[in-house]
């Protein structure tokens, strides 16, 4: 997937395929940096064809400017309108309607009430996994903490967080097989017919919680109706486990590379918010999301039609050393602010302050215990979607604490 640079007045090409097998650990950080040398905005044929951009700048940019860069064909390449997740593949005035109705779960002042049950929570995944001795990291903390946060958060049903657990395990075992199809379209429609059970459970029973409130929002004067409650309720439950997932993970994987650095955070917890902010920038678990222009416009001295499918690449963006210098090396140091891990702009993750949360308690919670070390082979997905980058299989264990003395 490196880049051909075509001469004239054609504009440079990349090879980039976001849907590839190959884009993985550790050779998609090659094909983004072959992208940004390349321009500042390039073509790809792939998939229909589509702009890249690559740089720091022009990626924020394109972000804070959704007149230009519209969402509502679909935030993944081809950008042909069949995507209408609630409500990341929606442009104002709707998706702030949309959004309004979600922040309140997700409000600075909820996930301070719920730091308690994350301490709690994280507490005892972490110290089931201690007493086992280890194991896959992915499966055993990294998959169940966000499934089980949402129960809290959303108001789901045990049964169905233990249901859609099932779901997600099936798909991340036929990935950690390498197997070369895994059903993402029956797992999707599994997704939405719990959801829509549990609109079902919560108007029968009037349980308490959001799905609850969600049966009353109103939007311009109107009820929602049962798909568009389906949907938001589905965005909560893919994006709120797959990025946290993903994040805990990586984040792991990092201590076991760089025990330096595990050295140094035991040493020091309460470093462990500028590991995550590090992390963020430096492995982005959100890599690349789309947008659509809705008039020419100019990138870095290249012009962009009218309804062209641009992907915006925060991962390539967090590596550009102009904004980052040395982009490549994981350094908790760094000042990180600004990083586009979480996105920018109308569209920034919504979550954000609660996987921080989630994350910072997950670091703080393991320094309480032996360093943890590599126990087997780690595999990684390629881009899920386009988009999602973290471990399938982390195999760690507890090294024994040594006496300082022996």
């Amino acid at each position: 997937m490196n880049p051909a640079v075509r001469s004239g007045s054609c504009p440079p090409s990349v090879d980039f395929d976001p849907y590839s097998p190959e884009l993985t650990e550790p050779g998609v950080w090659d094909a983004y940096a072959a992208a940004h040398a390349a321009g500042p905005a390039v073509r790809s044929e792939r998939r229909g064809g589509f702009w890249m951009l690559t740089r720091y700048d022009d990626v924020r940019t394109a972000l804070r400017d959704p007149q230009t860069f519209s969402s509502a064909s679909g935030h993944r390449i081809p950008t042909d309108g069949t995507q209408r997740a609630i409500p990341i593949d929606f442009d104002p005035p709707l998706h702030t309607a949309y959004r309004r109705l979600m922040t309140g779960a997700l409000s600075p002042a909820r996930v301070r009430e719920m730091k308690p049950f994350l301490e709690r929570t994280v507490g005892d995944l972490v110290d089931r996994f201690v007493t086992a001795g280890g194991g896959d990291f992915v499966r055993e903390v990294a998959l169940p903490l966000p499934l089980l946060v949402l129960t809290e958060l959303v108001g789901f049903d045990p049964t169905t967080v233990r249901q859609f657990r099932e779901v997600t395990e099936q798909m991340w075992a036929g990935l950690a097989d390498h197997e070369e199809e895994v059903d993402f379209t029956a797992a999707r429609t599994r997704i939405y017919e719990l959801m829509k059970a549990e609109i079902v459970a919560h108007r029968a029973g009037g349980r308490a919680g959001f799905v609850t409130e969600l049966l009353d929002a109103e939007i311009d004067g109107r009820r929602l109706d049962d798909e568009e409650m389906i949907s938001i309720l589905a965005t909560f439950a893919v994006a709120g486990h797959e990025t946290t997932m993903n994040s805990a993970s990586t984040l792991v994987h990092l201590l076991v590379t760089e025990p330096g650095q595990q050295d140094r955070l035991r040493a020091n917890p309460e470093l462990a918010p500028r590991y995550v902010e590090e992390m963020l920038r430096h492995r982005s678990p959100a890599q690349n999301f789309a947008r659509r222009t809705t008039c020419p416009v100019s990138v870095g001295g290249q012009d962009i039609a009218e309804g062209e499918a641009v992907l915006l690449s925060f991962a390539a963006a967090n590596r550009d050393p102009e904004r980052f210098p040395d982009p490549n090396r994981f350094d908790p140091d760094r000042d990180a602010r600004g990083h586009l891990g979480f996105g920018w702009g109308i569209h920034q993750c919504m979550g954000a302050a609660l996987a921080r949360s989630e994350l910072a308690i997950l670091l703080a919670r393991l320094c309480a215990h032996p360093p943890i070390v590599a126990a087997g082979e780690v595999r990684w997905s390629s881009l899920q979607g386009g988009n999602h980058l973290g471990p399938t299989t982390l195999p760690v264990r507890f090294e024994p604490q040594r006496d300082e003395k022996g």
